[in-house]
């Protein structure tokens, strides 16, 4: 990009500046001082109160000058400055000889996984290998136009078509057999007690310690 249009903004910035500066100067008191008192600087600034001195019309001035002068610069950079919306963008010039060159890509197109690479060129692809030469038999056409395909180009059309494949049948899956459970071995049943012949007091005595066995059984629950 050239100076001139690089600091462009920055000189039309300053010459506004300048001007606002120069008609601040020149403007009679009584216009300086009706818009000092619509902008109701004199509540801010005790030495914007009217009349205003050449110490309050400096620095209106300056204050003008800055304002309009940043204002400017702001504007027309964002409009004619490097990528504003209204600056001419320069078509990228194809150096064929250069090895990084990179075609340009819209930002829509691009992609940080998949940056855009420099295009091959015909000379890095070599000479194109010769054609094949093939021998080509030229036919006539038969005597016997009725006759079937196969007889007048076997190697293209089989006399006898093939056997189509048919699918296999689907063979049941076996069922293993059920295995029968094993017999459980018993053991040999123990004989009741004869309780025919006890007496009273083994018949007592029985009773009293299963009543305190069911007591110590209770007393653990």
């Amino acid at each position: 990009m050239p100076p001139q249009r690089r600091f462009g903004p920055a000189w039309i910035g300053g010459a506004v500046g300048l001007f606002a500066i120069l008609l601040v100067m020149i403007a009679p008191d009584w216009r300086l001082e009706s818009l000092v008192s619509s902008l109701s600087l004199g509540d801010f600034l005790a030495a914007a109160r009217p009349p205003l001195g050449m110490k309050a019309r400096m620095l209106l001035a300056l204050v003008a000058g800055l304002g309009a002068g940043a204002v400017t610069w702001a504007v027309v950079y964002l409009l004619w400055g490097p990528g504003g919306l209204l600056a001419r963008r320069a078509k990228p010039v194809r150096d064929d000889d250069d090895e990084d060159y990179v075609p340009a890509v819209r930002r829509s197109d691009r992609h940080p996984d998949a940056p855009p690479r420099r295009p091959l060129n015909a000379a890095e692809l070599g000479a194109p290998p010769p054609p094949l030469e093939e021998d080509i038999v030229e036919r006539t056409l038969p005597a016997d136009l009725d006759q079937p395909l196969s007889a007048y180009d076997p190697e293209a059309i089989l006399s006898t078509p093939r056997e189509p494949m048919r699918p296999a049948a689907a063979e049941p899956m076996p069922i293993p057999p059920m295995r029968e459970p094993a017999p459980e071995e018993q053991g040999a049943a123990l004989p009741l007690p004869d309780r025919q012949d006890e007496s009273i007091e083994t018949i007592l005595d029985r009773l009293e310690r299963e009543t305190a066995l069911r007591k110590a059984q209770q007393r653990k629950i």
